[in-house]
């Protein structure tokens, strides 16, 4: 293994807030947390080449504010020497976390968590070792449905990438790629809890070994499919996850290790036999960060939007509603019900800087960064857009801009058209920027 060209640490910090404070995730939730579910955790990897790192991390948090991205940069560079455009910051999307990662909402804690993050980054890079980068995928569907439209389009592949060091040692790693809500736990739930990607990280750790890490991605109309709102439910649902990343990681593992075979007495010969993914091929990391402003939605006036509301509700009321009228009439209310719920028919027009970033893994792999919550359309522009065989989406990363519908989802109205702070073609401008992103690490 001398001879491998890339080295991987990784390490992982409990990030847990302290009791008490506002919880984020739900409009229907106004207590304070009470309590400790299961820890929150920051999960790190780095990677080196020799000539360069990278830095992945994701916190079991609803999301990463720029304010906490900027300032876990600036000490990842001053602890560990990695440059902010090659340090990704994202978030699993748990609702059972803290509310506010603002300076201006808890200062303390945006501080001591980035300082928790940077400390995490240089425990991984000290404890980097010779590794070869597996990948592969597999096909899950059984636990999300699309939360718009029960036939719409959901992430029905699992990516898994694992840093192997070889045969007599666990994984430095395992990182896990899917989209799907971190929303077994509903609003009545005042417990911290990293919901069903903690329990798939602890599931594949306990079977595989090393730090298992759960990248979302573009989750944004995806969610869990549950039987109950209860711990027991997050340990199934994380266990069908971590049961499909742990059944490719370990089927990949021939990959580092020469190969596998089966004897046939026929023959009296050991016959090889091909393992599951590929090695990563061409290693060579670096990248970049992009940054563009996308224009705000202009909204009508307040009194308009309420005339609406009543219209609409007393139609949905009325006898004899077709069902399919009745839908589309409460994906309208449900839109402008958000819009005067969280006073954004007040919002000033503008614009809103958005971040997007690309880290290069190898010819074939690449983190893609989205800020906020993103529809798995896009996801799925973006990845087939990048012309990578294996391109990992990180959805709430670096920043956290709400969400960003698709063109073609503003028509049909509801809750996520009527919380975006942008117009139509938002998605598709970061869309575009992340591909080109993408492209400017391999020409």
């Amino acid at each position: 293994m001398a001879s491998v060209p890339v080295l991987a640490g990784a390490a992982k910090v409990d990030i847990t807030p302290p009791v008490g404070l506002p919880m984020g995730g739900y409009g229907a939730r106004s207590e304070r947390s009470r309590g400790i579910l299961d820890p929150l955790h920051a999960r790190v990897a780095v990677l080196s080449d020799g000539t360069g790192e990278i830095a992945v991390i994701v916190c079991d948090l609803l999301g990463v504010g720029s304010e906490l991205v900027a300032e876990t940069r600036r000490r990842v560079e001053e602890r560990a020497g990695i440059p902010p455009e090659r340090v990704m910051v994202a978030a699993t999307h748990t609702h059972s976390g803290p509310a506010g990662l603002r300076l201006r909402d808890a200062p303390e804690f945006v501080v001591l968590t980035a300082a928790k993050l940077a400390g995490a980054v240089a425990m991984a890079r000290g404890n980097a070792v010779p590794v070869l980068l597996e990948a592969g995928s597999v096909e899950l569907g059984s636990i999300s449905l699309n939360r718009r439209d029960p036939a719409g389009p959901i992430e029905n592949r699992l990516r898994v990438l694992v840093a192997d060091p070889g045969r007599d040692q666990p994984p430095v790693f395992t990182l896990v790629s899917y989209a799907c809500h971190s929303t077994v736990r509903d609003h009545e739930n005042l417990e911290y809890s990293a919901d069903w990607p903690g329990a798939m990280a602890r599931s594949l750790e306990r079977n595989v070994g090393g730090t298992a890490i759960y990248l979302q991605g573009a989750a944004g109309d995806i969610n869990p499919v549950w039987s109950a709102h209860d711990h027991t439910e997050v340990e199934r649902v994380g266990g069908i996850v971590g049961a499909a990343a742990t059944r490719l990681a370990l089927e990949m593992r021939p990959l580092a290790n020469g190969g596998q075979w089966s004897a046939n007495l026929s023959w009296s010969e050991d016959v090889e036999v091909p393992a599951t993914g590929v090695l990563l091929r061409g290693v060579g990391l670096d990248g970049v960060v992009s940054r563009l402003d996308v224009d705000r939605r202009v909204r009508p006036p307040v009194g308009e939007t309420d005339a609406e509301l009543e219209r609409l509700r007393a139609e949905v009321g009325a006898p004899g509603v077709a069902l399919e009228r009745g839908r589309r009439l409460r994906a309208r209310i449900n839109e402008l019900d958000v819009v005067r719920q969280w006073g954004l028919a007040e919002l000033r027009a503008g614009t809103q800087a958005v971040e997007v970033q690309a880290l290069r893994v190898s010819d074939e792999c690449a983190f893609v960064s989205l800020p906020g919550e993103f529809f798995v359309e896009t996801g799925r522009d973006v990845a087939a857009r990048s012309g990578l065989g294996f391109p990992l989406i990180a959805g709430y990363a670096n920043g956290s801009v709400g969400y960003v519908p698709p063109v073609g989802q503003y028509p049909e109205a509801g809750y996520e058209v009527g919380m975006t702070q942008f117009g139509p073609g938002a998605a598709e401008a970061v869309a575009d920027a992340a591909v080109a992103a993408v492209a400017s690490l391999y020409h």
